[in-house]
């Protein structure tokens, strides 16, 4: 969204043990790793992707060094809501989805039925990481995927029923679930943009049930009934508590509950009013990047949930440009990333972004425990750095891993702006007390006075939000620190 070595257990990637997934402690003496500094890619495909979770014990897609620049390929879980567009003439994309009489990945979140949605390309191993270090990733550029078959990109908005709009009543009486699809549009400028292509209703009306799974098996015990047994799943703590019945062979979904499912138009509910409308600037950034945590018993975990080591933020500002320090748990740390957006306003108020698929170049750095500057010492959440800004994450649950029992009542209880403020100021005070010498009452009359909180994500289960900490202030000394570009609070230039 990660685990011990169980010898007898089978899960992945067809007959593979467990044990074959795990990573070896010596991994970077038997791998091929060359000096810091070296590029790599990893692109994505059946066989370097996992989804829906995180865990420990997964065998790393790629082993760098320190210091390596690497190159990721990351794969929209959302690409089903129109195959044709964006899954149809990708060799990769297609390798993921492939779900004829089979899934090329039955697995799919932390107890293999769909508790858990994001398609995370890694992970990768990091060598020397180890628990109380800190990698940060620096994110030096994000570019949309285009189809090899059309040369386009689009994206999917699912306004699905966990989105906030389900809390209160819709004006025409009636909850539905509508996906609007996008298509990402380049200027001769270079400016990208996303327009509204058209809109339809995921099932559950008269013209339009929903979509139909190629083939499932009855009484397998998974939703949908992929025949796959998930060992380190049996006391699983988040598996759903619904089912969708095999009939003759096939699923029919009535809504958005199982990740994957494609989508076969024309639905008779396609809408295409929506062009021309509105137009929306592109803000590419990466809803889920993280670390592999750290849990007792080893399990996977739900990739949906953020937690210290990050996932599933949904935090717009982690784009080009930013650097995202991450605590490391586990060894090598395990960095996975996915759910990559072109475009997400504060709060992802529907349920999604745009969701597309997107590649990305990172440096990725390894800082030893025992050397650690102060702004990292002691990090327990996801910290973001920016050209003009630090910026703070904060939860409901600092860690729901740790602080719930079972866990998966993160989905309950998590949902609470009141926790998820109260998570982000208790980070960010600890955080300017240690890292800029602060006493608690400075650290409180600067993040009143100076600083802007956000409400990152009230969808994940574990709300986050977050607050922006602008660097100038601690450039005391320096006369030219700051000249405002527009007055405070607005949007009027000075």
């Amino acid at each position: 969204m990660r685990r011990a070595v169980l010898a007898t257990c089978w899960v992945l990637l067809g007959a593979v043990s467990v044990a074959a997934l795990t990573a070896s402690p010596n991994v970077c003496k038997t791998s091929v790793v060359t000096e810091s500094g070296k590029k790599y890619k990893l692109a994505a495909n059946a066989s370097t992707v996992h989804w829906g979770y995180f865990f420990e014990s997964l065998k790393p897609r790629l082993v760098i060094p320190s210091g390596s620049e690497v190159t990721v390929e990351m794969i929209t879980h959302h690409a089903g809501d129109d195959p044709d567009k964006m899954i149809k003439g990708d060799p990769g994309v297609e390798d993921i989805y492939k779900w004829g009489a089979s899934m090329n990945i039955p697995t799919r979140g932390a107890s293999g039925q769909g508790d858990g949605v994001h398609v995370l390309t890694g992970p990768i191993y990091v060598c020397d990481a180890e628990p109380g270090d800190v990698l940060q990733i620096q994110i030096l550029d994000l570019v949309p995927r285009k189809n090899p078959r059309t040369g386009k990109t689009y994206g999917s908005n699912a306004a699905a029923w966990w989105g906030y709009q389900f809390r209160t009543p819709f004006k025409t009486g009636k909850a539905r679930e509508v996906t609007t699809i996008y298509e990402v549009v380049e200027d001769a400028d270079g400016a990208v943009y996303a327009l509204p292509d058209y809109q339809f209703t995921y099932g559950n009306t008269t013209a339009y049930k929903g979509p139909l799974t190629a083939s499932c098996v009855p009484k397998s015990g998974s939703i949908p009934d992929s025949n796959v047994k998930v060992p380190w799943a049996q006391n699983n703590k988040f598996a759903p508590n619904y089912d969708i019945p095999c009939v003759n062979g096939r699923q029919q979904f009535t809504g958005y509950a199982y990740p994957g499912v494609l989508t076969q138009h024309p639905t008779g509910t396609e809408d295409y009013s929506i062009r021309g409308k509105f137009v929306v600037p592109a803000n590419l950034h990466i809803g889920n990047i993280g670390l592999a945590p750290k849990f007792k018993p080893a399990e996977a975990v739900n990739s949906i949930p953020p937690l210290p080591t990050g996932g599933n933020m949904d935090n717009r500002r982690i784009g080009k440009g930013a650097t995202l320090y991450l605590p490391v748990q586990v060894a090598g740390g395990l960095l996975s990333m996915g759910d990559a957006h072109i475009a997400q306003g504060d709060s992802e108020f529907d349920g999604t972004g745009i969701e597309t698929s997107i590649t990305g170049r990172f440096k990725v750095t390894l800082h030893k425990k025992a050397k650690l500057p102060k702004t990292l010492r002691g990090l327990n959440f996801p910290l973001l750095e920016n050209k003009n800004e630090w910026h703070i994450h904060g939860y409901a649950y600092g860690n729901y891993l740790t602080e719930l029992n079972p866990p998966g009542q993160v989905f309950a209880k998590g949902a609470s702006l009141d926790k998820a403020f109260e998570g982000v100021y208790r980070n960010a005070r600890d955080w300017l007390m240690s890292a800029w010498d602060l006493s608690e009452d400075q650290a409180i009359s600067l993040l009143t006075v100076a600083c802007d909180f956000n409400v990152h994500q009230v969808v994940d289960g574990n709300w986050g939000l977050g607050v922006s900490i602008p660097k100038y202030v601690f450039r005391v000394g320096d006369k030219k620190r700051y000249k405002p570009a527009v007055i405070c609070g607005s949007s009027t230039p000075v």
